[in-house]
């Protein structure tokens, strides 16, 4: 039985092709709408699920960091959500199109936090010494009762 030959081009899921697509025509389709709240929003990335049912559209947003917050563009995106679902509709030729749904894309604001824990910019409150310069006991009683006060310790 002879092999099939591949024409030098990677194998990707069909997933992840789709995904590709959908992160293109979403974000053509965010910059066409001209709603002044999406004006630097940034498709990030999309999943899709095996059986395309649903997808995440991860984004990001420079204006929500800077001074409208973020509820200003869940709501934008909330309401273009439907003419977005609507030209995904007509670009994606699949039995099923996945129904679509926007997720705040973290990674951006974690990184820029490492960055600022490693300038020294930002204090994290780990690794803090007492007076004695000895690193605390986390199995003491009195660290035990502060995370318990926190509300960091979990049972």
């Amino acid at each position: 039985m002879a092999k099939r030959r591949t024409q030098g081009r990677p194998q990707f899921a069909r997933t992840d092709r789709i995904a590709e697509v959908l992160r293109e025509v979403i974000a053509t389709e965010l910059e066409r709408i001209g709603d002044e709240r999406l004006d630097l929003v940034t498709i990030t990335g999309v999943t899709v699920a095996n059986d395309f049912a649903a997808a995440r559209v991860f984004y990001s947003s420079m204006l929500a960091e800077a001074s409208a917050g973020p509820d200003v563009v869940v709501e934008a995106l909330e309401a273009v959500r439907w003419r977005v679902q609507q030209v995904v509709n007509r670009s994606v030729s699949t039995r099923k199109t996945p129904q679509i749904e926007f997720v705040v894309d973290d990674v951006l604001n974690s990184a820029m936090r490492i960055e600022d824990i490693l300038a020294g910019r930002i204090e994290t409150g780990i690794g803090t010494h007492g007076a004695d310069g000895a690193a605390p006991d986390p199995t003491s009683s009195d660290s035990i009762a502060a995370d318990l006060d926190d509300g960091d310790a979990t049972s």
